[in-house]
């Protein structure tokens, strides 16, 4: 590790230190910390640069592109999902190689996990930077209230850094002070369950009254706050309380409970909701990702008003012009979403292409899309769907008509309907780190982990009702209705419709350990022809279960004795 702790410093230049000014970062070289920290705005935007270290991806300025970014089309997490059309979407079987590693099971210790870099080395060198700040700022001419303040910020996304470590890697090395580069022999690699309860333990104590503030202003917007601490606590014990990290010693108890104390905080202070649009409800879902201050958001990586998203639209006029579409979703999620009135259009499958229809659901193979979940409309665009603006004019999808229509789905969620990208229109599309529906999924999955009993499955199901609720579904889930295994899967699949695209699902098939059975599923689209729709197989995959976890760099392993790689690599 060596390498990873090379002393260096960053941040960022920037004239204020508004919301706007957490979504930058640069590579500026302050190894002279005397002149930082006896420089008041050079502090401050030492600590405003690490916000927007909280998410890694190809394009640092703001993509949602973790992949990767093709010109202005983004190849999003979950697109190496079972959720995701995977490469078959790009114009002469191009290929993306960092999605194709995880498609194919081909992830392994001699490249970089994401092109040339590994969450590792990106996390652990905003930790370095977070601990420098914390070691220095007190000698600062800022006022005492205000160091206080920046500090339990900085914390804050320190623990934060290493939650998504977490997330990829299980157990870690705990960076919780400033080490000596030289001493490598003294950097170890801690147990999951020290590992866990560290991270577990600063969100803890961040959660407390009076450590960081309920809200801020509207100028402060998208800094730590006291709900994100709680959120966070809540996430981490939820993963750690998953199979694949059982060894953590985390309960479903203790992972419910958390996520209670959220939804309390929330509900009793009006802190944190389920967003509805004042102007239109019914398309509450779609708006609330384009709404900055929308009362959902706990977390948000900040971006500036733009219309980059759109290459998720078809790669061809009128849609967009040379672009290479990457993103899509597929059949296999498409089939997830309910009928309107709540009812399952899909009871299996007889084959990858061959569905079971739940007769009684309504749903009708000719006219696949109607009646559904509203979520559906609001974030995948399907044959027949008419988007308003395009170049100035409405324009609807026919997959009829012979273009790459790759998956025939195209992802839509983010976008604005109410802007035309095509003359320049932008919108804000933060991307959403946490938001408050995702607690209220937390809460359901352990309460129903925690007890198998009927009076747990009614208190799952009534966080679940408030999600579908907000969404249009007309008919309330009962707890009458479900077992505890059955049950299980309502909720993921419940997850799986609400956080689609949100970096959840690359996460969540490998901590319920099912990746190995969903990623060796081919990806499965939609054509149609002489008037009737078709599934037909987009790919075949592959899945190396040791890909459950990622591999530690081995340059880091090679270099310190105490750090041991992940099996299987």
């Amino acid at each position: 590790m060596r390498k990873l702790f090379i002393s260096f410093i960053t941040a960022i230049l920037l004239t204020s230190c508004s919301a706007d000014s957490l979504m930058k970062e640069t590579e500026l070289d302050l190894t002279d910390t005397e002149k930082v920290y006896s420089d008041i705005t050079l502090t401050r935007k030492v600590a405003y640069d690490l916000y927007a270290r909280m998410r890694m991806g190809r394009d640092r300025q703001g993509s949602f592109g973790f992949l990767g970014n093709i010109g202005k089309s983004p190849c999003m997490l979950d697109n190496a999902t079972d959720d995701g059309a995977g490469n078959t979407t790009r114009a002469g079987g191009a290929v993306i190689s960092e999605l194709e590693k995880f498609i194919k099971g081909g992830i392994d210790v001699s490249k970089g996990l994401i092109g040339d870099a590994h969450p590792w080395t990106f996390y652990y060198k905003a930790i370095r930077s977070a601990n420098t700040f914390l070691n220095n700022v007190d000698r600062s001419p800022l006022e005492d209230s205000e160091k206080i303040a920046l500090k339990n910020q900085v914390r804050f996304l320190r623990a934060l850094y290493h939650h998504e470590l977490f997330r990829f890697y299980g157990a870690l090395v705990i960076g919780d002070k400033e080490l000596d580069p030289l001493l490598y022999d003294e950097i170890k690699r801690e147990s999951l369950e020290t590992t866990v309860r560290w991270i577990a333990n600063e969100f803890k104590e961040l959660s407390e009254p009076g450590v960081l503030p309920d809200k801020y202003d509207a100028p402060d917007y998208g800094r730590a706050t006291r709900g994100a601490a709680l959120g966070y606590l809540a996430r981490t014990l939820l993963y750690a309380a998953s199979p694949l990290h059982k060894a953590s010693g985390v309960t479903w108890k203790e992972a419910a409970d958390a996520a209670y104390d959220m939804i309390e905080y929330a509900d009793g202070g009006d802190f944190y909701r389920l967003y509805e649009d004042p102007t239109t409800p019914e398309k509450s879902y779609t708006r609330l990702f384009n709404t900055r201050t929308n009362g959902e958001t706990i977390m948000a990586f900040l971006r500036a008003p733009t219309n980059d998203l759109y290459g998720t639209m078809p790669a061809f006029d009128p849609w967009n012009v040379n672009k290479e579409l990457v993103t899509c979703p597929n059949q296999w999620l498409v089939d997830c979403y309910d009928m309107l009135d709540g009812s399952q259009p899909i009871l299996g499958y007889e084959s990858n292409t061959k569905a079971i229809i739940n007769p009684n659901s309504g749903y009708n193979e000719n006219s696949p899309y109607a009646n559904r979940d509203p979520r559906l409309a609001q974030s995948i665009l399907c044959d027949g769907a008419t988007w308003p603006l395009v170049n100035g004019k409405p324009a609807t999808i026919d997959l009829s008509k012979s273009y790459r229509w790759g998956s025939g789905y195209f992802l839509t969620k983010f976008l604005d309907d109410r802007i035309d990208h095509r003359k320049g229109g932008t919108t804000y599309m933060d991307f959403p780190m946490m938001r408050y529906a995702e607690i209220l999924l937390d809460y359901a999955e352990a309460e129903n982990e925690a007890e198998d009993t009927n009076t747990a499955r009614e208190k799952a199901i009534a966080q679940l009702n408030r999600i579908r609720r907000r969404a249009g579904i007309t008919t309330d889930l009962l707890a009458t209705d479900y077992n505890q295994a059955t049950l299980r899967e309502r909720i993921r699949k419940e997850r799986r419709v609400e956080l689609c695209f949100e970096d959840h699902r690359f996460f969540d098939i490998r901590r319920w350990l099912i990746a190995k059975d969903v990623m060796r599923l081919p990806a499965v689209g939609i054509k149609k022809i002489n008037g009737g729709y078709q599934r037909v197989t987009l790919d075949t995959r592959n899945y190396n279960e040791r890909m459950n976890l990622a591999p530690i760099p081995q340059s880091e392993v090679n270099n310190c004795p105490n750090i041991y790689q992940n099996p299987g690599y």
